[in-house]
């Protein structure tokens, strides 16, 4: 197995699951955010963890990925939170997948592909409360509902919305989407029959920092993996985080002083040092915004990255640990010794958010997964 690896704690997601559920209290159910591979993760082994962990729903981006869960086995409720497109349609008749519809449009090629399958599809209408994506708009959101009744072929099992800013130092602008959600919500709920749908809006912010959003759902995603999503530190509950990155002192070498090294000799040694080389690069996810920008752990020690990181390869300066060599192991991201680097430290250092960190670790690294697989039927 290639020495660069992700290491993935699956019993720090059954924690996350448990602690947020504590959180929210016994009325609220869960739907966990595993879209674009479970943030990294991993789609599958993730999605089974959560649901032994007490998850009641599965949410990604693309009916693709909600394929992937049926196919792996998978029988729990998953809702795809992007559009449908006509020539997908029918997968979620084929495979009972849950519908966001936004527009009616979206509500006929649904119907059209339940009908020619001589099937029912549940659906979510997702109603646009100011954050100016995918969601209907207080002037259609009526059409769509009615469009969407009108159908012998689907069913409303959900109304939600999703904030734009509920990480927001200031939640004022989350609070107006709140308003208008509750405005609109009775205009739907007036067309879509006597059995009630679940409704729900609260993404990872607004579980911690609002609780009067949790409905019936709320929708953790970044600190279902132990991932501060965007808000004060302070405010981070405590959460345990499920990624880690590992790989290995591939070549350790001798430079003197003033050696160049990397692409456009980005670096100059400044004293006689020791460099190690990391068999691991931007192709892995790994940012290029960290070149001369980031540390890595050796021996328990923190140590600079230096140079461009490569597409393959990344140089770090070992000088300071003793006896450094070849196959000692390097933490990119986690815990070695008393030193830990965070997502979160990566994030602010590329200039970016974990979201994206994490969600871009490559297809390249294997995923080693630690705690417990799921084994029963889910």
């Amino acid at each position: 197995m290639r020495p660069a690896a992700l290491h993935i704690d699956l019993d720090a997601i059954r924690y996350n699951v448990r602690f947020i559920q504590q959180l929210i209290g016994p009325g609220v159910r869960q739907a966990a955010i595993v879209k674009a591979n479970a943030y990294g993760h991993g789609a599958v082994p993730v999605s089974q963890a959560c649901l032994q962990a007490g998850v009641q729903m599965l949410c990604v981006a693309i009916a693709d990925e909600a394929v992937e869960l049926r196919e792996a086995g998978i029988t729990a409720p998953v809702l795809v939170l992007g559009p449908p497109t006509r020539d997908e349609a029918e997968l979620y008749a084929r495979y009972n997948i849950m519908a966001t519809l936004s527009a009616v449009e979206h509500a006929q090629m649904v119907t059209e592909a339940a009908a020619r399958l001589g099937r029912g599809v549940k659906v979510h209408i997702k109603i646009d409360s100011g954050m100016g994506r995918h969601g209907a708009r207080a002037d259609v959101v009526e059409d769509l509902a009615a469009c969407v009744a009108a159908s012998p072929h689907l069913t409303v099992d959900g109304i939600f919305s999703h904030f734009g800013s509920a990480c927001s130092p200031d939640l004022s602008c989350a609070e107006e989407q709140l308003d208008q959600f509750r405005r609109l919500l009775p205009k739907v709920l007036a067309h879509v029959g006597a059995d009630r749908p679940a409704v729900h809006i609260a993404n990872s912010g607004a579980i911690v920092r609002m609780p009067d959003t949790r409905f019936d759902y709320v929708r953790p995603g970044a600190i279902l993996y132990g991932l501060n999503p965007g808000f004060d530190d302070s405010l981070m509950p405590p959460l345990r985080p499920a990624m880690s990155l590992h790989n290995i002192l591939a070549t350790v070498k001798r430079l003197e002083k003033g050696a160049p090294v990397g692409y456009n000799r980005a670096w100059h040694a400044p004293r006689d040092t020791i460099l190690g080389i990391l068999p691991l690069g931007y192709a892995d996810g790994y940012s290029r915004q960290l070149s001369n920008n980031a540390e890595v752990l050796v021996g328990g020690r923190r140590c600079p990255l230096v140079g461009m990181v490569s597409m393959d390869a990344i140089t770090v300066d070992v000088t300071d640990v003793p006896g450094a060599k070849v196959g000692d192991e390097v933490v990119l991201i986690g815990a070695q010794g008393d030193e830990r680097i965070t997502v979160e430290e990566i994030s602010r250092r590329a200039g970016t958010i974990v979201q994206e960190t994490v969600s871009r670790m490559s297809s390249r690294l294997p995923r080693i997964y630690h705690g417990q697989l799921a084994t029963e039927e889910t």
